[in-house]
Formats: structure tokens, sequence, C-alpha cells
């Protein structure tokens, strides 16, 4: 954060560690934090970078960079949504927030690449 309370939307993906980047990805109440490009650039660079790790025949942990991509995509995906249907504030649509989004697109990530149960999955992210 800078001496104006402001923040840089790549960096906050891309510099930070894995653990602290999904945790601003699952906020919710947050659809104007992280714009597209930000988030585009973040999921290219991690999803390019966890394949060739998962292809090496090093010793590299997965599981951080599986939930980090999948929450990214997410995200995108909850920002159209709401840039469709826009913010809702009543009970019916408080579904549509990229926080929420961000969790199911990690959990299905996650269990899509480790072949993994989804309710284990889902155990396992919350």
């Amino acid at each position: 954060r800078y001496s104006n309370q402001t923040f840089n939307q790549a960096a906050a993906l891309l510099v930070e560690n894995g653990k602290q980047g999904i945790t601003y990805l699952f906020k919710r109440g947050t659809h104007v934090e992280f714009g597209y490009r930000s988030l585009c650039t973040a999921l290219a660079f991690y999803f390019i970078l966890s394949c060739w790790t998962a292809g090496s025949a090093v010793a590299s942990g997965l599981v951080i960079p599986m939930l980090y991509t999948g929450a990214l995509y997410g995200r995108i995906i909850g920002l159209i949504l709401v840039s469709i249907f826009g913010v809702q504030t009543n009970e019916y649509g408080a579904w549509i927030d990229p926080g929420l989004f961000a969790a199911i697109g990690a959990a299905s990530f996650f269990s899509g690449v480790s072949r993994l149960t989804i309710s284990l999955t889902v155990i396992m992210v919350s």
C-alpha cells in the first residue's frame, strides 16, 4: 500500500505470496478491487508457471498455485457477471459476488486437476 492508501493491483496479485493472494481474491464485497487486466495477467503468469513446474522433475508444491489459478479465473467470471447484472444487494441476487465465484473456481480447478471429489475439495478450501 502506498501512503495515500492505494495499491497496484497486479503487484498485489503477483508479488505477495500465494496464500495472501488467495485471501485477497476470496474477499466478498470487493468487486472494484481488481480489474480484468491484472487478473488476466496473473492468471496467465501462474498458469504457465504451474504447467512448467508440474512437468518438471522437481519436487515442489502445486496445491497453492492450483487454488490460486482457480480463484483467478473464478474471480474473472464473477466480474463478468457483475458487469452484466450489476451489484445486487437483495437476498436473491447476493450470489453475484466475485469473491464467491473465486472460491467456487478454486474448488473446481483443484478438483479437476487433482481428480479429487468435489466434497473433499470443498472441505479443503473451507
